[in-house]
């Protein structure tokens, strides 16, 4: 299962489709101002056009604006969801950094596609009353090649905390054995996972609405996000929290610090479900549900 698949199933383990369509808005075209080290971008605002005229009873001509005309922009590709059209963004984003030219052009041009596929991290907060919002056309490129680095850090530490030994070989984290090592790459992971969280994402209700008769069916605690970076860290913390011992009546987190082919959270829990594969391998086949004729796989 490649890592992928593992945010995939990471992402449906811990919410429902249904709590996944905050969205985030991208831009085709950007202005951009150069300074002595850093380069800012701005998504260009293009305006749809004033509406037809119409006739007034009286016979006069007035403008008709429709709802949400303010709102256009012709410059837009449109919203998306992150958390659920892209549900491995963190992965794409951590591997920018494998792919850095190591010069300021070369940069601006990853930079670039990749904002207008997916949208700008959003960085930039926002001049208005909403607290915590932050811009959906700025980016500058500092700020975002710094973000791609840490990323890519966290993927780092989190196949340190949870892989095979030889990936801490000659590793500079700090502890004496290897499994001071896995608690020292888990525990700097999840410090820079949190901050990420407090800074950018929320706890979120949401509501199910009856069409016909408006009545609330059914509320649901989720997460939102005020960032397209706060939407991929929350990737990242369901990939993390998502290892649940997997030992019948067992639903425990299994350390970040333990290996990523551990599947039980103790010596206790692997017996038990080892004697449960046991009880399920010797039931006759028709307790098993297969019928006459029929043989186990």
């Amino acid at each position: 299962m490649d890592d992928r698949d593992n945010f995939i199933r990471a992402r449906d383990n811990e919410t429902e489709e249904r709590y996944l369509g905050t969205g985030w808005v991208r831009f085709r075209d950007f202005d951009t101002e150069e300074t002595e080290h850093n380069v800012h971008l701005r998504a260009k605002w293009r305006d749809p056009g004033l509406p037809q005229p119409r006739k007034h009873p009286d016979g006069s001509e007035v403008q008709n604006y429709p709802g949400g005309w303010l709102f256009e922009d012709d410059n837009s590709t449109g919203m998306y969801a992150p958390l659920m059209d892209e549900p491995e963004l963190f992965v794409k984003f951590a591997s920018l950094a494998s792919k850095d030219p190591g010069t300021r052009d070369g940069r601006y041009d990853i930079m670039l596609e990749w904002i207008k596929n997916y949208g700008v991290l959003g960085l930039v907060r926002e001049d208005n009353f909403v607290s915590g919002q932050r811009s959906e056309r700025e980016e500058n490129l500092l700020g975002f090649w710094f973000e791609v680095d840490r990323a890519a850090q966290c993927m780092e530490l989190y196949e340190a905390a949870t892989g095979r030994r030889r990936l801490l070989k000659g590793s500079r984290l700090s502890g004496k054995s290897l499994a001071e090592k896995r608690k020292s790459a888990a525990r700097i992971l999840s410090e820079n996972v949190q901050h990420t969280l407090q800074r950018h994402c929320y706890p979120k209700l949401y509501y199910q609405v009856r069409e016909d008769s408006g009545e609330t069916t059914d509320v649901g605690l989720s997460w939102g996000f005020h960032s397209l970076l706060g939407a991929m860290y929350l990737q990242m913390a369901w990939r993390i929290t998502s290892r649940r011992c997997d030992a019948p009546g067992c639903n425990k987190i299994i350390g970040l610090h333990e290996r990523s082919d551990k599947e039980t959270c103790s010596r206790t829990c692997k017996q038990r479900r080892k004697d449960q594969r046991d009880r399920e391998a010797a039931k006759p086949a028709t307790s098993r549900g297969l019928g006459a004729g029929q043989s186990a796989p």
